[in-house]
């Protein structure tokens, strides 16, 4: 987050882990370089707690969890280079992503008036829109629906087709309508795959 307002600031932020599953083609370009455009569902978001100070009703005691869900296209471009049963590969390149789903989950405690626990969950509406009070009022948050980044990528894929790697994602678009509020995302991601066809090609 890059601005504060009244409902942010007093608030720590913490990343939280999720799922990702897709599919990718591995395009060689003589012995050392390869295009890997890749196609992947995945869940990101965060967690945020702390004393909400509150504009004019006193502090509140907040915990929020924001889940969203998205469809997205990375594109590395990818170095390798052999190394025992396989090869070493390293890269990176655009990420384009766009929102599906999401939610936001909020406890709060208001000690001014001496109310909570309560417990609200608002659905994200993935919208270039800036939320208003009637859509407050319907438990309406919105997103706006596509996310540029960077993303970088490494790891080691064996001969018999065995994949394991990690990487990097920087989101460079602020995806939140609120001109008072930024959210660019960040993002590590461990992966398991198998490239089919490798092994017939190594050999």
């Amino acid at each position: 987050m890059k601005a504060e307002t009244y409902s942010t600031r007093g608030l720590s932020f913490n990343a939280v882990s999720g799922f990702q599953a897709g599919i990718l083609a591995d395009i060689p370009f003589g012995d050392y370089f390869a295009i890997q455009p890749r196609f992947r569902y995945l869940q990101r978001g965060f967690d945020a707690e702390g004393i909400v100070p509150g504009p004019s009703d006193g502090p509140i005691d907040a915990n929020i969890a924001t889940r969203y869900h998205y469809l997205q296209l990375p594109l590395h471009f990818l170095g390798k280079y052999p190394l025992g049963p396989g090869r070493l590969f390293a890269g990176g390149g655009p990420v384009l992503s766009y929102g599906v789903s999401g939610r936001v989950k909020s406890t709060f405690v208001d000690h001014w008036a001496g109310y909570g626990p309560g417990t609200e969950t608002e659905k994200v509406y993935f919208l270039d829109k800036e939320r208003d009070y009637e859509a407050a009022l319907a438990r309406k948050q919105y997103i706006r629906p596509f996310d540029a980044g960077v993303g970088f990528t490494a790891g080691y894929e064996f001969h018999f087709g065995l994949m394991i790697g990690a990487g990097y994602t920087l989101g460079l678009t602020d995806v939140d309508p609120n001109p008072q509020i930024s959210q660019k995302s960040k993002s590590w991601n461990v992966s398991v795959g198998y490239l089919f066809g490798t092994a017939s090609a190594a050999r």
